[in-house]
């Protein structure tokens, strides 16, 4: 990697041109299946970096092909969609837009996330590449995915052809940025993110006035039972050995304190990293919802339906081992060093970019999906003095907030380095 870092020094692009885009992109978050604004900037960058891009794909999706001579082709993810979420980090750049969300409701829209950061990067990243094609032949695909936060826009992508509007890739590659030390960069072979089942739930009551809660069933009380005891119960079924979170996220039911309403909704997610765990786990929820509502005596069967479900992340060994060694190798005269290239824990988030290495019909594609550090080093460093770590912002808190530099540099790098590696070894 010698060489690399030496082509890369001479002609990495404008920090400043890129710092601008990702504040761009953080004062003008928008939510899943709104990514409009947020599409259009990605397609009109890579268009002005020479790639072939196709819009619309699986909803506001965006593809980049960048044809550059024989050799592999290597996919490089990003996300557009932002999070349902009043931004609280005091930044002068901070988001203050809010749209009206898919169940009709006005709310606040923030890049809690990083896929603000992770659109700059990619952009950057593709830049960087251009500039040095003369060193390296192959074919560069970058994907902005739609949709990510639902875990619905990968598969969406999928089913519109994605594989039919590119050539197959020969490895796929993504990055997330983390609360983490920023310049630090984190990878690790196997599973690293957990599996996913989000349910929407419907319980039935009977509606009444509420000073005459005898007359009516209240779907409300019915719910936070349910909700009350999921954790625990659930925790009784999988046992302790295997992490396994189960959450509500959403609750809503009535219009008025003076009425009992008809029916309640509530979203319930199940996380784990086991497929049996998941599987238990489920289970259990449906069992126990069924109960509480028998019990309560609701007028009808609850409605429960899977809304969202999301495979686990399982890295590729070789090409994990190929991606280390290339950032060892990058990173090894860099002045932070050994510390620079940690190892990634494993985490019982989820994120569908495994679907986007699933074609249909195909084996599935090798991937490396790895982690960044984006917390100020200050910061970071004084709440590891403290024994304080766990009090920083996680990703979707509102005060969630990026150090710009090096979180971008390393972003940038890291994607570039990637596709480099697999470029010169002409597979995974």
């Amino acid at each position: 990697m010698d060489k690399w870092r030496s082509i890369f020094l001479d002609s990495f692009p404008s920090l400043d041109e890129y710092t601008l885009m990702y504040k761009d992109l953080h004062q003008h978050p928008e939510l899943p299946c709104q990514e409009s604004r947020t599409a259009a900037a990605a397609a009109r960058h890579l268009e002005s970096l020479g790639h072939q891009v196709q819009r619309n794909v699986g909803g506001h999706g965006v593809v980049g092909v960048l044809r550059n001579g024989p050799g592999a082709t290597v996919l490089l993810r990003a996300e557009l969609d932002a999070i349902p979420l009043a931004e609280d980090t005091g930044l002068p750049y901070a988001s203050t837009a809010a749209q009206v969300d898919a169940d009709g409701t006005t709310k606040p829209v923030m890049h809690g996330c990083g896929h603000d950061l992770h659109m700059a990067c990619l952009l950057g990243a593709a830049d960087l590449l251009r500039r040095v094609r003369d060193a390296w032949s192959g074919t560069l695909v970058c994907v902005f995915q739609p949709n990510e936060e639902r875990l619905l826009g990968a598969r969406a992508m999928v089913d519109d052809g994605l594989f039919d509007k590119i050539p197959m890739p020969d490895v796929a590659l993504a990055q997330h940025a983390l609360p983490k030390r920023a310049g630090t960069v984190g990878a690790r072979p196997g599973r690293v993110q957990g599996i996913l089942d989000s349910l929407a739930v419907r319980v039935h009551g009977r509606g009444t006035h509420s000073s005459s809660p005898q007359l009516g069933i209240d779907p409300i009380l019915i719910a936070s039972r349910i909700v009350s005891r999921l954790q625990t119960d659930v925790t009784a079924e999988v046992g302790s050995a295997a992490p396994c979170v189960v959450t509500c996220g959403y609750l809503h039911a009535g219009t008025d304190a003076s009425i009992i309403p008809d029916f309640a909704d509530f979203t319930i997610d199940v996380r784990s990293l086991d497929q049996a765990v998941q599987d238990t786990a489920v289970e259990t929820v449906h069992r126990i919802i069924q109960a509480e509502c028998q019990a309560a005596g609701s007028p009808k069967a609850p409605r429960i339906t899977t809304s969202a479900h999301c495979p686990p992340i399982d890295n590729d060994a070789a090409a994990t081992a190929r991606f280390v060694s290339a950032l060892q190798g990058f990173y090894k005269d860099d002045e932070d060093g050994p510390g620079k290239v940690v190892e990634m824990e494993r985490d019982i988030t989820a994120d569908d970019f495994a679907l986007l290495a699933s074609p249909p019909g195909e084996k599935p594609i090798p991937y490396v999906y790895w982690k960044f550090g984006v917390t100020p080093r200050d910061v970071y460093d004084e709440a590891a003095r403290n024994g304080t770590l766990e009090d920083l912002p996680l990703n979707h808190n509102p005060k969630f907030a990026v150090e710009i530099e090096p979180s971008l540099r390393v972003g940038i790098e890291s994607l570039a380095i990637a596709s480099v590696a697999f470029f010169e070894s002409g597979s995974s």
